[in-house]
């Protein structure tokens, strides 16, 4: 029976493992995230049935501490196994799971990131697209990249629909330097349905640049100097680690109870494009969840 909780934890960490892996990938799908949510439950269900194998298994352990044969000759419980791996498993685990979290809180949200998935759903892509005029005077966004000026404006722009070609005009259009007529600029549209409309694409977006470029390896900096650093400190408390893995119901529950608020606060990210200050928020939240889970178990165990 021992080798079920064994094969049902191993299988939990290593879905739990894929999920986060995919989390923190910088080319990451727009919501609604498929993958990641059946990652997510092939996770909690791998969890669960982890929880059934070690209720079965401690009845079983009860039910032979009942017998009179038993309680003649007293066998002490197995000693656990030595986790000197299981150390690290765990320590880069839960740092990756909180920079999965916050990986969340990057790229497009709103009702920019909704038409965004539509979009794309709809087999548009980002196309190079010829301006015909320039709207106005462009506007100086006070940002610069490789040393070149930024800006925005509302540019008159030749699409070519599956129907026919059109001119459209798209405003709040980022752009190196200033934009001039007959210039090409990357704009997101799909070829087969005008009604959509055509917006900035991805790769010209400040906010989004900044976001790929700084925030994503920020992330991804601290989570592995977290996870090493976790790491050492379980492999010291190894033969902690070592009887945390048997299941005891007080300690492992309540983290599991952490754990699931933790999903539930980055399941909106998932399925749909809140604003930004919500999003952050749900996606800090839900990065706190591991650590707080794991504060949890470690006072208790």
């Amino acid at each position: 029976m021992r080798i079920w909780t064994r094969l049902t934890g191993w299988a939990t960490l290593l879905t739990g493992y894929a999920t986060v892996l995919l989390g923190v990938v910088p080319f990451r799908e727009l919501p609604p995230k498929r993958h990641q949510l059946g990652l997510l439950a092939a996770t909690a269900a791998c969890a669960c049935c982890w929880v059934l194998a070690s209720l079965l298994v401690r009845a079983r352990r009860r039910a032979t501490l009942r017998r009179k044969a038993w309680r003649r000759r007293y066998e002490p419980w197995p000693e656990p196994r030595p986790s000197r791996l299981m150390c690290w498993v765990l320590g880069f685990g839960i740092a990756l799971t909180s920079a999965a979290a916050l990986c969340q809180g990057v790229g497009p949200d709103g009702a920019e990131g909704e038409w965004l998935a539509r979009a794309e759903r709809a087999g548009g892509g980002t196309h190079e697209v010829d301006v015909v005029r320039v709207v106005g005077e462009p506007r100086a966004t006070d940002t610069e990249i490789n040393d070149t000026d930024q800006y925005t404006s509302t540019l008159v722009v030749t699409v070519p629909f599956v129907d026919r070609t059109r001119q459209v005009t798209v405003h709040d259009v980022h752009t190196s330097g200033k934009p001039e007529e007959g210039r090409s600029v990357e704009l997101v549209y799909a070829p087969d349905r005008p009604d959509l409309g055509v917006r900035q694409g991805q790769g010209n977006d400040i906010g989004s640049f900044a976001g790929r470029m700084i925030v994503l390896p920020a992330v991804w900096t601290l989570a592995l100097a977290a996870g090493f650093v976790t790491s050492v400190a379980l492999f010291r408390r190894e033969a902690s680690v070592r009887y945390a893995r048997r299941f005891e119901p007080l300690v492992h529950l309540p983290a599991a109870l952490i754990l699931i608020c933790g999903a539930g606060l980055v399941t909106p990210l998932l399925v749909g494009f809140p604003s930004t200050e919500t999003g952050w928020g749900l996606a800090v939240g839900s990065a706190a969840t591991p650590w707080l889970a794991l504060t949890w178990v470690a006072k208790t165990s």
